[in-house]
C-alpha cells in the first residue's frame, strides 16, 4: 500500500470514529490502518519518520474508541505503544530542535504529553483509578522537565492544561470516593485555569469551550476546600462562557450546577465550633 492509500485510509478511519452510529466500523478500519504503517515501517529501507508518526497516532485513536464501545482494557495495548512511538519521535526531534517553542519541537512534546493523559482516562475506563493520577503525573513531569508552562509553545501549553485540568478532575473522583485532602486538586484547578485562560480565543470556540469546562471543575475544588467566595466568582465566569457559548455550553451548564450545589450545600453546612474552655 502506497503514502497517499494509507493516508486515505487514516482519513475514512477518523471520520468514522466522529459517529457513534460508526464506531464499529472506524474500530475494524483503525486495525487495517495499524496494519498498512506496521508494514510500511517494517519493510521501510529508510524509516520515514511520518509513518511512524502515523503509526502512533492510529494506535492512540483506536485506543480512545475501545472505551466508547465498551472494550476500554483492549485500548491499553494500543495506548501503551502509542506513547512509546510518540517518546522516540520526541527524542528524535528534540536531538534535532533544542527550542521547545519550534513547530516541531511543539508538535512532538505536545502529542507525548497528550497520548499519556488520554492512556490515562483509558485506564480509568478500565477501572484503574489510580493508574489514571500516575499517567496523568507522568505526563505533567514529562512537560514539566522539559519546560516551564509559560515559556513552552503553544500546543505544549494547551497539553499541559488538559493535563491538570484531568489531574484535578481525577482528584476530586478520589476525594469524593474516599474522602482525604482536596487542596491538591484545586491547585491542578488553579494551573488549568490559568493556562486555558491564556489560551482562550474567541476566534477559536474550542478554546471557550475548554475553559468553561475547567471553570466547572475548579468551581468544585474551590467547593471542596471551603473557598466558598473564590467558588462563586468562578461560577459566575463559568456561567458567562455558558451564555456565549449557547447550545454548545450545555454540558459545562450542568458541571457547573453540580458545583453550585457543593457550593450551597457548604454554605448551608452547620459551622464548627472551636472547643471552648469549661
Amino acid at each position: 500500500m502506497g503514502p497517499d492509500e494509507r493516508e486515505a485510509l487514516f482519513e475514512r478511519a477518523r471520520e468514522l470514529s466522529t459517529q457513534q452510529r460508526t464506531w464499529s466500523d472506524a474500530d475494524a478500519l483503525w486495525g487495517k490502518v495499524i496494519d498498512a504503517y506496521d508494514a510500511a515501517v517494517r519493510d521501510a529501507r529508510m524509516l520515514d519518520r511520518n509513518d511512524v508518526r502515523q503509526l502512533a497516532r492510529a494506535l492512540w485513536r483506536r485506543s480512545m474508541l475501545l472505551p466508547m464501545i465498551g472494550r476500554a482494557a483492549d485500548g491499553l495495548a494500543p495506548g501503551r505503544r502509542a506513547v512509546t512511538l510518540f517518546e522516540q519521535l520526541n527524542d528524535a526531534v528534540a536531538a534535532e530542535e533544542h527550542d521547545v517553542t519550534a513547530a516541531r519541537r511543539d508538535a512532538a512534546l505536545a502529542e507525548l504529553i497528550t497520548a499519556m493523559i488520554d492512556l490515562g482516562e483509558v485506564t480509568f475506563a478500565a477501572g484503574d483509578a489510580d493508574g489514571r493520577i500516575a499517567l496523568v503525573d507522568q505526563a505533567l513531569g514529562v512537560g514539566l522537565r522539559v519546560v516551564q508552562p509559560p515559556a513552552a509553545g503553544r500546543r505544549t501549553r494547551a497539553a499541559m492544561a488538559t493535563g491538570y485540568h484531568n489531574h484535578a478532575t481525577a482528584l476530586v473522583h478520589r476525594y469524593l470516593e474516599r474522602g482525604g485532602d482536596a487542596q491538591e486538586a484545586a491547585l491542578a484547578g488553579s494551573r488549568a485555569v490559568q493556562l486555558r485562560q491564556e489560551l482562550a480565543d474567541p476566534a477559536q470556540p474550542l478554546s471557550m469551550w475548554e475553559l468553561g469546562n475547567t471553570y466547572a471543575i475548579y468551581a468544585q475544588c474551590l467547593a471542596l476546600i471551603g473557598d466558598l467566595d473564590r467558588a462563586g466568582m468562578v461560577l459566575e465566569l463559568g456561567n458567562a462562557l455558558v451564555d456565549v457559548l449557547r447550545p454548545a455550553g450545555a454540558d459545562i451548564a450542568a458541571k457547573l450546577r453540580v458545583a453550585a450545589s457543593l457550593v450551597d450545600a457548604a454554605r448551608q453546612a452547620p459551622k464548627r465550633r472551636p472547643w471552648g474552655r469549661r
